[in-house]
This record gives C-alpha cells, structure tokens and sequence, in this order.
C-alpha cells in the first residue's frame, strides 16, 4: 500500500499539488558527460521500484529537484543565490586542475620539493565531506554518527584493517579530547573548492610516504639530517596558507576574469531563469563572498554576453563581500560599492531601503530584511556551500534552502545504471537480518554462525563494488552501502531542496508544492498494521 502511495505521489496524481507545471522547458541542460536516460525495465534498488526513481511528473532525472522538507513555492517572495558554483558553474575538473596547480607552485615556493610542480591531478581522487585527520594523516568519509566508512593516507586507500588499527572504536567527531591529554582535529572539507585542497595535501603525503629523506613517525615525519619535523598539522596549515595565497594574490582570479569561457560552462538557461522569477513578481537577490570587480567580470561573461542587457538588471538586490556564514549572524559593516572603482565607499551605508542596480558589500542578514521587508520563511536562498550558504541561513534565520549538488548527475547516474548492483546488495542484507532474527529462546548453531559471516563478507564485497562505480577511493558522496555520509546527513537535515543546478527550477510552477513523503521509523516500516486504510 505504501509503495502504491509513493507511486501515486511520484507521478503527481495527488490533491496536495498545487498547480501542473507551467512553460515546461524541453531544452535539457549540460550534464557533464553523463547520460542518464529513463527506460520501461523496471526493478528495485534497495527493494524500491524504479518506477518511482526515474519519472516525476514527465521529468527525466538529471532535470528534477529533490525534497528533504515540503515547501510551497507560491509562499516564496525572495529568491537569493550565491555566485560561485550557483549562478556560475565552473568548468570540472579544469578549474581543480588549474587551482591545485597554482596552490602546488607555491608550495615549491615555500620550500617544498620542485617534483610536486610536476603533479597531474587526479579528478577521480577527491570528493566533498571528507575530514582530515590532523593528527594521524588520514582522509575520512564518515557516516551520520561520525563513525568512519572509508579513508586514505594520501591517495593510498586503507584497508578495514589500518582503519581498525587506527580508529578501535571506528568514532570520530570534528574534536576529540584523548586520554593522553592530546587532542585530534579532524579539518572539515564540505565545498567544491576544498577538492583541489584534498588533492594537494594527499599528494604532498604521498611524495613523504616515498621519500627516502624522511622517516615516518606516529603523528608524521622526520628528517634525521636536518632535525626537520613535518607533522600532518604543519602539512596541512602550509597547504591551506598556499591556497588562501592563490585566492587573494596568485593568477587564479586574474586567469578567470582574461577567460572565462576556460574555467565557467555558461548556462544558456540563466537570463531566462531569472527573467521568469522577476515577470512572476518575485524579488531577485545575489549574495556572494567574491569581491565586486570578479563578480562583474564574471556575471558579464554569463548574462551580458548573451542578452546585450546587463547583468544587474536581473537583481532587485546585490550584495558581494558578504563574508557568509557571518553575515547570517552578527555581520560586517554595511557599505556602498562605487561601480567605477570597484572600492567601497567609506563610511556605513545608512537608509531605509536598498536601491536596485546599486551595489552594496557587508551587512548581515537581521538588516538585509529590514531594508527590503524579507523575512526568513519568505526567502528561498540557493547556494553550493552546505555550511556557509545552507546551515547558517537555515539554522540562525530560518531561511528557505536550495542546494547546488553538480556531483548529483554522477550520483544519478550510477544509482540509475547499476540497479542490478544495488539489488544485490539489498538481497543480502535481507538475508542477513532474515538470520538475526532466530528465536531469544534458541542459541544460533555453527552453521548459522558461518552462514552470517559468509553473507555479510559477500555484503562488504558488493558494497566496495558498487563505492568503485562511484569513486575508486571513497565512493559516493552521499553513502557507503545502506549508510548515509556526514555530507548526506548535513544535505537532509539543511537543505528544503536540492539539485544538480539552479535552472532546473524552470521544469516547475512557481505555485509548485515540494512535497516530501512522511518517513517511516523502525518500528513503523518493519510491523504491519492491521488497520484497513
């Protein structure tokens, strides 16, 4: 019954929606390579028809926007978006590439070994939501608990055994106290521009593991010539000062704003996108960390070159240099950006309004809605970050969520092609909880003992298989078998909706309803009921 429900709500046929989809758009947008096409097989992943995967209201998948939390479209009167990997979606993996080999250069220059300039990134290594273990070297994919799923030293994968060795309990959490009285700092890296940090740190771990200099030691390594210690921790704060280096004074900027047609896929949908939220009535907002004359060069590039108007016509509001996630809290000072210099005016910027096509810098969000009568339920902000755009906005101000995941084309595409896999793994873990649950009152025999330990080893096979369709090293993002990663867990709890891009909420009604099927606990999907409903 209650698949026959999900079915029914999948394909729209239920009272709660408010309106069928208006000026559906047919043109598809760029998905990266990947191909994911809807088909009539149907099968089950994890014991879900298919069904209900690829068809939603007509839309194929790498189209549609995904619901944590119901949400009402037609409440909806501020839209807001971030700009880097929002409005501007930066060509993958170029744009790592290049920003892991500027943050490289420096490195050499700081004193590191000039064969690190030599190194070729790797795309299929680093995804978001891992941790770095600043204490034992280790990159960690965690589950919702903080218990570790999979991890690397360098770009090495450990065994279960090493993570075992390392981790008895398997927990881990941002900060841990020890019984030594040291401490263990896992560094979070939760955005897309943290992969090419993932990158760098690994492969300066992996020219330390070969070299013949340097002896390795519990917390990292020495040189016995120069008495020269490298710990993780110093790796790590040597690799995150080269990258704030490239961000505010290396060529990365500069490189981007000569050709942006090299590091951003310009989205043809956007202008259009734009248009139909401000023709619908709806105040359009930007709110961006990056400093006004990038934001210029950048926002030129994606809507003045392609409609002759400029770019801010498009905005009701703009606000760079916003410093998120502080400015969902107590903020900066307010200012007013002169457009010919680029500079912000001195003094703060105080009146009762904002006014359109001006640009502004700072503030925080308490003023943001005070100037222009926004209040949090009423703004529907889009942003990359899970932290800086999503979490604050959400958590301190009750902002409305949409998360940009570009990873989720991949994802799709895999959970799509590869049902039979999934299949499996759910037949085995069916059996496995088919043998768990022998009678209190009989003791399991040896042949059900070794029964479960051959299931569960033919398990972790099928689930390191189906983690290498996804990423060779630490396999999707969202999971490692049936369990949900930290980044999953932070995306459901935060995000009222996601997808892939911003422009996919042109497939939609702005008097669309989000809903979101009520979830079911333990106890609720495992005992039937008798009740007739």
């Amino acid at each position: 019954e209650y698949k026959s429900y999900l079915r029914g709500m999948s394909t729209g046929n239920h009272s709660n929606v408010m309106s069928s989809l208006e000026g559906q758009v047919t043109t598809a947008t760029s998905m990266s390579n990947v191909d994911i096409k809807s088909t009539g097989h149907v099968s089950k992943i994890w014991g879900i028809s298919t069904e209900l995967l690829v068809c939603e209201g007509g839309r194929e998948p790498y189209r549609r926007v995904f619901v944590n939390r119901s949400m009402t479209l037609e409440t909806i009167g501020y839209y807001g978006f971030d700009m880097d990997y929002t409005l501007a979606e930066y060509r993958t993996p170029y744009m790592e590439a290049e920003t892991a080999k500027y943050a490289l250069e420096r490195l050499v220059e700081m004193g590191y070994p000039k064969e690190l300039k030599k190194t070729e990134y790797i795309a299929s290594f680093p995804v978001r939501g891992l941790v770095f273990d600043r204490k034992l070297g280790n990159f960690l994919k965690l589950d919702t608990h903080g218990l570790v799923l999979t991890g690397c030293i360098g770009t090495r994968k450990l065994s279960r055994e090493e993570i075992r060795d390392d981790y008895p309990t398997k927990f881990c959490k941002l900060f841990e106290k020890h019984t030594d009285g040291d401490s263990r700092f896992l560094q979070l890296f939760d955005t897309l521009f943290d992969t090419p940090k993932i990158f760098v740190t690994s492969r300066v771990i992996d020219w330390l593991e070969r070299s013949s200099q340097y002896v390795k030691q519990p917390d990292g390594y020495y040189d016995n010539t120069t008495s020269l210690e490298l710990t993780y921790s110093t790796i790590w704060a040597d690799v995150r000062q080269a990258f704030e280096m490239v961000h505010t004074r290396g060529p990365l900027h500069s490189n981007i704003m000569k050709h942006p047609d090299l590091f951003i896929s310009r989205n043809e949908l956007l202008p259009q996108f734009l248009d139909y939220l401000r023709n619908s009535g709806k105040k359009v907002f930007m709110l961006t960390n990056s400093p006004y004359s990038y934001t210029n060069t950048v926002m030129k590039y994606l809507i003045d070159d392609l409609t002759g108007k400029p770019w801010q016509e498009y905005f009701d509001y703009i606000i760079v240099r916003a410093c998120k996630p502080a400015f969902f809290q107590q903020g900066t000072p307010f200012r007013h950006i002169n457009k010919t210099t680029g500079v912000a005016n001195i003094g703060v910027y105080k009146s009762d309004s904002m006014i359109k096509g001006e640009i502004y810098c700072g503030g925080n969000c308490d003023l943001f809605c005070q100037l222009t009568g926004a209040e949090g339920p009423d703004i529907l902000y889009f942003g990359d970050h899970i932290y800086g755009d999503v979490v604050r906005s959400k958590k301190t101000n009750g902002w409305k969520t949409f998360l940009v995941v570009p990873e989720l084309n991949r994802e799709l595409d895999v959970w799509t092609r590869e049902s039979e896999l999934f299949e499996k793994h759910h037949r085995l873990e069916k059996q496995l909880g088919d043998y768990q649950n022998i009678s209190t009152n009989s003791f399991p025999c040896d042949s059900h003992i070794d029964a479960i330990r051959k299931l569960d080893k033919d398990r972790k096979l099928v689930v390191d298989e189906i983690d290498n369709k996804y990423n060779p090293y630490f396999g999707s993002v969202f999971r490692k078998g049936g369990r949900l990663s930290s980044f999953a867990n932070q995306m459901d709890k935060y995000a009222d909706i996601y997808s892939s891009s911003i422009t996919n909420l042109l497939n939609y009604s702005l008097a669309h309803q989000f809903w979101s099927p009520p979830r079911l606990l333990p106890h609720e999907s495992t005992v039937g009921q008798e009740l007739d409903i």
